[in-house]
């Protein structure tokens, strides 16, 4: 073979080669385009997931989730509302993904509400065997009056606005965070104060706190769950309801203006306050809510006041 046919042959080999590298890049380009086409095709709006999710969330809050398993519950409708977005962002994988996240921990919350629900009302006392007769007659003991003094000398304080009595018979129930169903040390300290309500004729006011944590309508909310709890308890345990009203005053009032894990654990509770003894408003050793000023007691001399009244032509 002569040198020229040599030359010839690797030109045509070389064209060869070059040829079949452009249709090798045409089938790659080909491909790519086909697998955008098969990806778009497959990421459709998850549309479904995200109807699911909203109808476990739905079933959660018929179940009382909102109130017996917050946490779970709020995860779950931020994770949807999360979807959403990214959805109308035309971001399909992750909000599917996240569609599907919020409807497992909807369908926690779900379970957490009725177990946590169960077990509260598990724990509240039921009125001894009462028969219906005996509920219609109405307590067989009735409670006795009790003195000024008597209160005077069990006295702690007033209540929050400076109205009523707390006194030391009746303590206060603390609660866990974000939390209003009732610990057996609080059970127990209810206990307490219902052998001493039946004792004595006395109205008290049941306020319920919380500490600064949440937002002040969320707190509200809460103080009242737990002053409601605390009044539910006392009346399972025989105490006439009509002796007992609610106050929320959520984060409002704490004992300890610090902000520790020690100070949110004193302000987390509910206080009882005497505002009524023997059907009156006590009168000594309280502060009345119009005025803030004590009232002295029937037979003692009232202060002068530096101003001589005028005679009225008798003696």
């Amino acid at each position: 073979m002569t040198e020229e046919n040599q030359k010839d042959k690797v030109k045509k080999e070389g064209g060869m080669n070059l040829f079949q590298k452009r249709m090798f890049g045409s089938l790659l380009v080909t491909l790519g385009v086909a697998a955008l086409v098969i990806l778009s095709a497959c990421a459709k709006p998850p549309i479904k997931e995200i109807a699911t999710a909203e109808a476990a969330l739905e079933k959660a809050r018929t179940a009382e989730a909102p109130t017996y398993a917050p946490e779970t519950f709020k995860s779950a409708e931020d994770i949807l509302a999360q979807a959403k977005t990214e959805m109308q962002k035309k971001k399909y994988k992750p909000a599917k993904k996240d569609a599907i996240n919020a409807r497992l921990l909807a369908e926690r919350a779900l379970d957490e509400a009725v177990k946590n629900k169960a077990a509260q009302e598990a724990v509240q006392p039921k009125a001894p065997g009462l028969t219906e007769e005996e509920k219609a007659a109405g307590p067989t003991v009735q409670p006795q009056e009790i003195s000024v003094a008597e209160l005077q000398k069990q006295q702690t304080g007033t209540g929050s606005l400076d109205e009523g009595m707390k006194i030391s018979s009746l303590e206060a129930v603390h609660f866990n965070f974000d939390d209003f169903s009732l610990s057996e040390e609080a059970r127990q300290t209810l206990a307490k104060n219902a052998e001493w309500l039946k004792k004595y004729n006395v109205v008290i006011q049941i306020e319920g706190h919380c500490d600064e944590r949440g937002a002040n309508e969320y707190n509200l909310a809460l103080g009242e769950k737990r002053a409601k709890t605390a009044r539910d308890y006392l009346v399972a345990l025989g105490i006439d309801a009509s002796r007992l009203t609610i106050i929320s005053y959520g984060e409002e009032i704490p004992v300890d203006p610090g902000s520790s894990e020690a100070a949110w654990a004193k302000n987390r509770r509910a206080e009882f306050i005497v505002t009524k003894m023997n059907d009156k408003q006590p009168e000594t050793g309280v502060k009345q809510p119009e005025t803030g000023i004590k009232q002295p007691e029937a037979g003692i001399t009232q202060p002068e006041t530096g101003i001589k009244q005028p005679e009225t032509g008798s003696k």
